[in-house]
């Protein structure tokens, strides 16, 4: 019966692809959108989970029975690499991409490096094969912008969507070096790891989960960001691995009503404050204080968490920020060198490229993986 299903999917996706390659228009809107994307055909060796319960934080629940194929999304980005989400491909046995238009399965495909917290991976095609493939966008997407979801959604291959940035800010709970673009786009299971695209056709985030107490779409996607999604992509290519910049702070907003006075009489619009520092970190190695207020980094005003955090995305460890900060009621600049933090699965077989500097590993986080595969 198992085998009498596959050969069924089989011929579905290539009778699929011999249809599509029929349906090239050069008057669409992107002629070339669908020969970009490819559909990623995973065997895990485990259960899958529900994006809803693990954004959530949920004890996960086992909704896919080991051994069933799973369907994703990727897109190219060069002439040989693919970008999906980690989840479409964590704990795969057996990894099988389709092309639109190319009737073959292709098999000669392996994963090169992973992010299982951002939810990012790269495969890598030994061999290549016609395509055409996107590129990055130059400019994030503002908030009401349009966007176009291209993905497998519901097993449905090649479908595209449209839907605008319902918010460029929904943090992620488990881990504030990530956030997400949230939009109405519908996004499905079969999205994740596609792209989410501007009016001219580039790539602006990577579609990887829907907040849904169905599990199906009501209005919730969530797109990995462009800059987070394009620094990850570029250092999975060139060593494997993905490695983040790390000050060692915990930030909130003045949270009392006295000391937002007593700065709002100073003339200070700032009032992120430094809550407590990570022992033995950058800093706290160069003098930032628990209780300081942050006016500005490398003389850019700093308002919010997530404009230290969008700062981060710009930035690799060693390189040096310029802290201004109010103090015992004085303003004191502090120069810090960022520090370096790598996250590191240790459930994926696959083994990534080395570093040309290799460091020692910092203790593995809990991995937060979301989204519909």
């Amino acid at each position: 019966m198992l085998k009498r299903y596959v050969i069924i999917l089989i011929l579905f996706f290539t009778t699929t692809n011999l249809y599509a390659s029929s349906l090239v228009n050069e008057n669409d809107k992107w002629p070339n959108a669908f020969d970009s994307l490819v559909l990623i055909q995973s065997t895990p060796s485990g259960f899958g989970t529900s994006p809803y319960e693990q954004f959530f934080g949920e004890e996960n629940q086992p909704i896919l029975p080991p051994g069933q194929a799973v369907i994703g999304t990727g897109f190219w980005i060069s002439d040989i690499h693919i970008v999906t989400n980690y989840h479409v491909v964590k704990d795969t046995t057996e990894l099988t991409v389709w092309m639109y238009g190319y009737p073959f399965a292709v098999k000669d495909v392996k994963v090169i490096g992973y992010d299982p917290i951002i939810d990012i991976a790269v495969l890598e095609v030994e061999r290549v094969l016609p395509h055409s493939k996107l590129k990055w966008a130059e400019e994030a997407p503002g908030l009401g912008d349009d966007v176009y979801a291209l993905g497998h959604g519901l097993s449905l291959p090649w479908s595209l969507t449209k839907g605008i940035i319902s918010t460029d800010y929904r943090a992620n709970p488990k881990h504030s070096f990530v956030h997400y673009y949230q939009t109405d786009a519908v996004i499905n299971s079969g999205n994740s790891g596609g792209p989410l695209m501007n009016e001219d056709g580039d790539v602006v985030g990577i579609n990887t989960l829907i907040i849904s107490p169905t599990k199906y779409y009501v209005g919730y996607g969530y797109a990995i960001p462009l800059e987070l999604a394009k620094r990850v992509v570029d250092q999975l290519i060139q060593t494997g691995k993905h490695i983040w910049p790390s000050i060692g702070i915990q930030l909130a907003i003045v949270e009392k009503e006295e000391q937002y006075n007593e700065l709002k009489a100073k003339g200070l619009d700032n009032f992120l404050e430094i809550k407590s520092l990570t022992p033995n970190s950058s800093a706290e190695k160069f003098g930032l204080l628990p209780k300081d207020i942050i006016i500005s980094i490398n003389d850019k005003p700093i308002y919010t968490t997530p404009d230290v955090i969008e700062l981060l995305w710009t930035k690799m460890p060693g390189d040096v920020l310029n802290f201004k900060v109010y103090r015992d009621n004085k303003f004191k600049n502090v120069e810090l060198t960022l520090g370096r933090k790598e996250v590191v699965d240790e459930v994926f077989k696959i083994k990534p490229k080395q570093m040309p500097q290799e460091e020692e590993v910092k203790p593995k986080e809990k991995e937060f993986n979301t989204g519909p595969r």
